[in-house]
């Protein structure tokens, strides 16, 4: 182990927490004010990234001076090139730049620009996406080798550089411009509500409700998980935050480790589809579609809920099938009084709902505003009798720079790959790819955008592997009569749902490392787990009144086909209900819910006889098991009579 180096020393870390408090006040002056200039915005925002990414992780070697001077000249030249790019974002320099295209210095420091990213991404994200992002950039540099439909014209690097570095096309276009405002606010909101405590009061409470149920460990995770969700918008920070108390919780209650942490993988990762504050991508989907986010905010929020429906279902019915039982009353925390000590936390969350979809203000103002009512409710009456501090204010600026980082970084890659799209063709050319393969036909065309979004996601952080299935696969389904909003919340929701799909499986086997379990285990099991979530978006998708698009008779119909479909799989999946069920009447379960996808009034019907007529099969059968019992008992009681 390394000892000794400069980049290990506190003070050369408190280097970071400067930097990580002065971006966190720049992102809510941003919130607050806006920016004149969206590349000067971008710009301060990405070189904030990239030098606290380069403090705090730092590259090792063997020999410890090496290690220091690596890490402090990286350190030193990002900070320099985002200088020199946010002097270049002048608009003195503009015309020179239109007129003449960029200097060879331009090209020099986008060089520079391009490997510095791809190096912070390597150090935040690992090896996946930058490789993907180097493979972009061969093609955009050899494509013209290729043949047949793949060729494109020849480009030289400085070609490449312009578009990547130097226009809004690219690193600089709209990942980054929605991380620098939209999720930045966001993500300050959720570190503001983390540091006054909402996190656990949040898990209190649904530990109160669901404990005394069959599934009571389990069902904390999937309710905590969805309360989590509205505020923390990703899927492993949902597992650290609610797993540290329902994984331990799930296992001294019975769960195997792969068990209890495949459930909390599976809960927390929808997270990043629960309104109010979704994932990342979300704010990038409100933009591609061209929305408000409110819009999209609203509209998920029947695909979200029916989500934890389903896989509430699926841990309900797996606890029956284990034999499990719910914990005693005298364990569990008082309702009312739990409900009493944290209630003010939910005033923020309310004003933010209120913010954005009854006064329709903006994602930033929105998120500015319930920020203002945390600091208010924290300084002025304090919560479960704490009250919020300047260290605690200055701690929650810190920790939400800090969350950022990831999603720049991500959405920093996620730019120059679109910029290679953009110069090369790529995107229209795989859509024509996608259409020829599924032979024009709606059906396999989802099929496989959904195959291409968990492949992607499997290596990618959900914002990046949605950000690049969005421009390569929605087009597609977009062009056979799929809702643009309908199209992209498709390609989002499987791109969320990737987190638990091995052989990479980020909450899957974040979850794993709480739990003690092998991780390929826990991401299989958590699949299986969230199987019926699956469908959820081909609901949406065939039956749009599910996004609130359509008559209230339109959506009243779909939410109860909906909700039954999911429940008709899950029983069929699990292989449980109220009694072990046999595999006819599985099959039959799932048959029942596929008839329910596409929301025609025949096949509806059809679906609910089919999965009525199973469940009043079991519902005979547990009550002639009754008869029995009393039968056998009463003969029992008549011989002893008798002897």
């Amino acid at each position: 182990m390394l000892s000794n180096c400069l980049i290990d020393n506190p003070k050369y870390k408190k280097i970071a927490v400067v930097l990580a408090i002065a971006m966190g006040c720049f992102q809510l002056v941003v919130a607050g004010y806006g920016f004149i200039v969206t590349n000067m915005r971008i710009a301060i925002h990405l070189t904030f990234a990239l030098t606290l990414i380069s403090i705090l992780k730092p590259a090792r070697f063997k020999n410890n001076l090496l290690t220091d001077i690596f890490n402090v000249l990286v350190t030193l030249l990002t900070a320099a090139c985002g200088l020199f790019y946010i002097y270049e974002t002048r608009s003195a320099y503009a015309l020179t730049y239109t007129l003449n295209g960029p200097t060879q210095m331009d090209v020099i420091v986008g060089t520079i620009i391009i490997l510095l990213v791809l190096e912070c991404a390597r150090r935040m994200t690992g090896n996946a996406l930058p490789i993907i992002c180097i493979v972009f950039l061969l093609y955009a540099l050899f494509g013209h080798t290729l043949p047949g439909l793949l060729t494109h014209k020849q480009y030289t690097w400085r070609n490449i550089v312009d578009i990547i570095v130097y226009t809004s096309e690219g690193l600089f276009g709209q990942p980054l411009s929605i991380s620098s405002s939209y999720v930045a606010a966001f993500v300050m909101f959720g570190s503001f509500l983390g540091v006054s405590g909402a996190g656990q009061w949040f898990i209190d409470m649904a530990y109160a409700m669901t404990g005394k149920s069959r599934s009571g460990p389990a069902m904390t995770a999937v309710v905590s998980s969805a309360a989590m969700g509205t505020i923390s918008g990703t899927g492993v920070a949902n597992v650290v935050t609610t797993g540290a108390f329902t994984i331990p919780l799930m296992k001294s209650c019975g769960y195997s480790p792969k068990l209890a942490g495949a459930i909390e993988a599976t809960a927390s990762t929808g997270g990043q589809i629960m309104p109010p504050v979704m994932g990342a991508g979300a704010f990038i989907l409100a933009e591609m579609v061209g929305i408000p986010y409110s819009q999209v905010a609203i509209a998920a929020v029947l695909p979200a809920a029916v989500y934890f429906m389903a896989v509430a279902f699926q841990v309900d019915f797996e606890a029956g099938r284990l034999g499990m039982k719910g914990m005693p009353a005298s364990e569990l925390p008082p309702k009312l009084k739990t409900f009493r000590a944290g209630w003010l936390y939910l005033v923020p969350v309310g004003v933010l709902i209120w913010a954005l979809c009854i006064m329709n203000f903006s994602a930033n103002y929105s998120a500015l505003y319930a920020i203002a009512v945390i600091v208010i409710i924290g300084f002025v009456f304090g919560v479960q009798g704490k009250r919020l501090t300047i260290q605690k204010v200055l701690q929650a600026i810190e920790e939400g720079a800090r969350d950022m980082l990831s999603v720049t970084s991500a959405c920093a890659i996620a730019g120059i790959m679109i910029g290679v799209l953009t110069k090369t063709g790529l995107g229209l050319k795989f859509t024509s790819l996608l259409l020829g393969f599924s032979g024009g036909l709606l059906l396999p065309t989802m099929i496989l955008t959904m195959v291409c979004c968990i492949i992607l996601g499997m290596g990618l952080p959900t914002t990046a592997a949605f950000i690049i299935t969005a421009t390569l696969c929605a087009p597609a389904l977009i062009e056979l009569g799929i809702s643009p909003l309908g199209a992209y919340l498709f390609v989002f929701y499987y791109a969320c749902l990737s987190a638990i799909t091995p052989p990479v499986a980020l909450a899957a086997f974040a979850a794993a490392g709480l739990s003690g379990a092998k991780p390929l285990e826990t991401g299989l099991c958590a699949t299986r787990l969230g199987l019926a979530g699956f469908l959820i978006p081909y609901f949406f998708c065939f039956t749009p009144a599910m996004l609130f698009q359509g008559t209230a008779i339109e959506i009243i119909q779909v939410c109860i086909t909906t909700v039954l479909g999911i429940y008709f799989l899950a029983g069929g999946l699990e292989g449980y209900m109220w009694r072990t069920l046999n595999i006819v009447e599985r099959g039959l379960l799932v048959i029942a819910a596929l008839l329910l996808v596409d929301g025609g009034g025949v096949t509806d019907v059809a679906g609910i006889v089919l999965g009525g007529l199973v469940i009043y099969m079991q519902r005979e059968a547990i009550k002639m098991s009754r008869i029995s019992k009393s039968k056998r008992s009463d003969m029992s009681i008549i011989e002893e009579l008798n002897e």
